[in-house]
């Protein structure tokens, strides 16, 4: 995974040798509207107008080619998007380094649901898997299709708080934070470099970890600190950029080590990789916690030690892509014996993560700590698939290619019906259905242990305020369908969604999903940041009609949403949340369903009463009676609006 490569790769492409960025005219009206950077936001503007916006020129650029989409393994597009006040305001960003904790238990689904006081506070629990409120944390993600995938993560630290010196001294040489740094005293210029860097480096690998992401970087606006974590979590490996010295005007290939150059070619590999898959989040939730606060170690250290500068052994040197050994820089909060090794295929020791070729000055690895508990039934599958996707681009995993099971098929499921033959994947459903119970039960138990790359479970990339999608298929008998998953805190949420699915039964299968019931996962799954530990199961309705270019749906869509909703309010629910990304369309089926119940409300009908003598009484009772009427009246009525409002540019 070398920058290179990708450059290799992108010179197959004519698209890369004609221009793309702004006439000389307008660099230098950039230039004169840039201000001295004074915190994160300033370094954050300043690496928007400088080196961000040009590199998604040229992400945008390599997307329209097909060539290099193709050669590249490129899927899509990326967006920026910053995680401040994601979190609750109340909880404590960090505590001090001191306090940590091995072995968490905290993953089962009964202490995040059902006893949360034997377990982490939900809200902080969200936020120890990368949802902070860190103004300097941003997320890259990969939009295709109009999903978002987490690719990569960016931490922004002005270089006032972490100076070039202190990152090419702390990251020079071998760094055990148990031993070199937790509760250690910074004295000296080395010293206080290691400690500071280390920090760094801590607090973006545990965001990544939180966001599934295995490629980031530190930025400072001077120097780039480029990060990948393998599909061991328990190491990251970094490669330090100093652009400024690695660009040379005598180096043929100069261009290549700009910062928008190296950004560029980075946030390709990004792009290309595969997602880590859940046995790789079982191993990090194993890893020990360093809860670290970067700007409290660095109001503890005295300002004339971090003016001291100590001449460094070993200058950075400038990058000349002739390849690099790492060296090892291992991170523990408490270190094992030096018998305990983690094993690394040997992919990783063939490609560098990064840039840098310097052979052991600016590159090395960073190791967790990590527990026995981190393997896993599938851990065979895992490493097999792992290597494939280390190795560059890999092919999508086989859940994605699978076709869902139709409505029918499933309401068989459900209900002990007889099979549809119709069903895409009837021939592994065996002579009858199972029933629903053993379904289950099934599914459940291969959640549990089914979470390589090759893993019959997947995320769709939708999520909701409560809940993101997967998609699902139970291996043994082939049922192919979606599941809704929420944290222990969404539980009461999701019951009562289920609930208005029980309601609207006689609908299921034709304007409403199938529902198939709620389980508990044995093991949590995850992903972007959140920790899905219940999930439902749905038959698949369709896209949003937000996302759908299909004229064929454009024809009689509003007698269609308006016969789906006056089914559903028949039986005296009230949608409360009929928005286009609600109403699905199926282009198989060409029917519509309306999706989405946590917010529905049921409105059973007043029973008889006797005669009221008091006529205000009568009248106050036919007011209220004639506003619930005048809800379904206007939900109806929005719902159509909305709809129609999706397709009115879409072609007969």
């Amino acid at each position: 995974m070398r920058q290179e490569e990708i450059w290799n790769g992108l010179s197959i492409s004519e698209l890369f040798g004609k221009p793309a960025y702004p006439s000389s005219h307008q660099m230098e009206y950039v230039k004169s509207l840039l201000k001295p950077i004074s915190s994160e936001v300033g370094l954050r503007d300043f690496e928007r107008d400088v080196v961000e916006n040009a590199v998604q020129k040229l992400v945008d650029r390599a997307n329209t080619d097909p060539l290099l989409r193709s050669s590249l393994g490129i899927q899509g597009t990326v967006t920026y998007e910053s995680h401040t006040n994601l979190g609750t305001t109340d909880d404590l960003i960090s505590e001090p380094m001191e306090h940590m904790s091995l072995d968490r238990d905290d993953t089962g689904a009964t202490a995040q649901g059902s006893a949360p006081k034997q377990a982490p506070a939900p809200k902080s629990r969200r936020k120890a898997r990368g949802k902070g409120n860190r103004a300097d944390q941003f997320c890259i993600y990969r939009t295709s299709e109009g999903r978002n995938v987490p690719a990569l993560a960016i931490e922004y630290k002005a270089p006032h708080k972490l100076s070039l010196d202190e990152i090419i001294t702390g990251l020079e040489a071998e760094i055990q934070p148990e031993r070199d740094v937790i509760n250690k005293d910074s004295q000296g210029f080395v010293l206080t470099a290691r400690r500071l860097a280390a920090a760094v480096v801590t607090q973006l690998f545990s965001y990544m970890i939180g966001k599934g992401i295995q490629f980031g970087y530190i930025c400072t606006g001077q120097a780039l600190v480029f990060l990948h974590i393998p599909n061991d979590p328990s190491t990251v490996y970094f490669s330090v950029c100093v652009p400024n010295q690695d660009v040379m005007d005598d180096d043929e290939t100069r261009l290549h080590r700009t910062a928008v150059a190296q950004v560029f070619a980075f946030i390709l590999q990004a792009l290309r990789a595969r997602p880590p898959p859940q046995m790789w989040h079982d191993a990090a939730e194993t890893l020990g916690i360093w809860t670290v606060e970067y700007d409290d170690i660095l109001r503890d250290i005295p300002p004339s030690e971090r003016k001291r500068k100590e001449p460094r052994a070993s200058p950075y040197r400038p990058q000349r892509w002739k390849g690099f050994k790492r060296s090892p820089i291992r991170t523990r909060s408490r270190c094992q014996q030096r018998g305990t090794n983690v094993e690394q295929p040997k992919e990783e020791d063939e490609d560098p993560p990064s840039p840098t070729p310097n052979p052991s000055r600016t590159s090395g690895k960073l190791l967790p700590s990590m527990s026995k508990s981190s393997s896993s039934k599938s851990g065979s599958q895992g490493r097999r698939s792992g290597r494939q996707q280390e190795r560059g681009v890999v092919k999508k995993s086989d859940i994605q290619d699978r076709p869902f099971c139709t409505q029918r098929c499933l309401l068989g499921l459900a209900h002990g019906r007889p099979l549809d033959k119709s069903c895409p994947s009837a021939s592994y459903h065996g002579q009858r259905h199972i029933s629903r119970l053993q379904f289950l039960r099934l599914v459940r138990h291969q959640l549990a242990v089914d979470r390589g790359y090759d893993a019959d479970c997947a995320p769709l990339h939708r999520s909701g305020s409560r809940g993101s999608l997967f998609k699902v298929r139970l291996t043994s008998h082939g049922y192919t369908l979606v599941a809704k998953g929420v944290e222990g805190v969404d539980l009461v949420c999701l019951q009562h969604e289920k609930d208005m699915y029980d309601q609207l039964q006689p609908l299921q299968g034709e304007y409403v999903p199938i529902c198939l019931g709620i389980i508990d996962l044995a093991l949590p799954y995850y992903y972007d940041s959140g920790i899905w530990v219940h999930f439902m199961f749905l038959s698949w309705a369709g896209q949003p009609i937000l996302d759908c270019v299909d004229p064929a749906m454009k024809a009689g869509i509003a007698t269609a949403v308006s016969m789906a909703y006056r089914a559903v309010h028949k039986l005296r629910v009230l949608h409360h949340d009929a928005q286009p990304r609600n109403i699905l369309y199926n282009t198989t089926s060409r029917g519509f369903m309306v999706v989405d119940f946590e917010r529905a409300e049921f409105r059973c009908r007043r029973p008889l009463a006797s005669i009221e003598p008091n006529l205000n009484r009568k009248r106050k009772r036919r007011a209220v009676q004639k506003q619930k009427k005048d809800d379904f009246a206007r939900e109806l009525e929005s719902a159509v609006a909305n709809a129609l409002s999706c397709v009115a540019n879409l072609p007969f």
